[in-house]
C-alpha cells in the first residue's frame, strides 16, 4: 500500500456480471459493478426507506481475481476494501467522472446473505511425508 492512498470500505451488492480476463503479462483481472444503497429510518412514517445509491466499478488482480471469479456472482452482498480512484473523461462533448475501487479485500457479507447453498469444498493440504503415515486409530 502506498502513502496517502484513499482507502475505503464499501458495503453493497455485486450489480453486474463479473468479467474476467488474462492480461498480456499473464496476470488475471476481474471487474464488476458495485451498488451501495443507504438505508435511513424515516421517523415521520415510522419505517425504513432507501437513500441514494452509490455505483462503483471494482477491479481486482491475481489471486483475488481468481477467488472473485469462482466465489461471487451478480446479486451477492459483499464488503469491499481498496483504493478509491477517480477518472475523468469526455464523451460526446460532455465531461464525465467515474469512481472505481482497486480492491485489496473482497468478502461475502454473511450478515446479509440468505443462503450459502453448497459451500465450495476446499481440499486439505497434506505434506508428502504425512500422507504416507498410517492413521493412528
Amino acid at each position: 500500500m502506498s502513502w496517502n492512498s484513499t482507502l475505503v470500505t464499501v458495503v453493497g451488492h455485486v450489480a453486474s456480471d463479473i468479467s474476467y480476463r488474462f492480461g498480456d503479462d499473464g496476470k488475471t483481472n476481474a471487474f464488476f459493478q458495485l451498488s451501495s444503497t443507504e438505508r435511513r429510518y424515516n421517523t415521520a412514517i415510522g419505517d425504513w426507506e432507501d437513500g441514494e445509491t452509490l455505483w462503483l466499478g471494482v477491479s481486482c488482480w491475481r489471486k483475488l481475481a481468481d477467488s472473485v471469479k469462482t466465489a461471487l456472482s451478480k446479486g451477492d452482498p459483499v464488503i469491499v476494501q481498496g483504493k478509491l480512484r477517480m477518472r475523468q473523461y469526455e464523451k460526446d462533448d460532455v465531461k464525465k467522472t467515474v469512481f472505481n475501487l482497486d480492491a485489496s479485500h473482497i468478502g461475502l457479507d454473511l450478515s446479509r446473505v440468505q443462503s450459502l447453498g453448497s459451500a465450495p469444498v476446499v481440499e486439505p493440504r497434506v505434506s508428502h511425508d504425512l500422507a504416507e503415515e498410517p492413521v493412528p486409530f
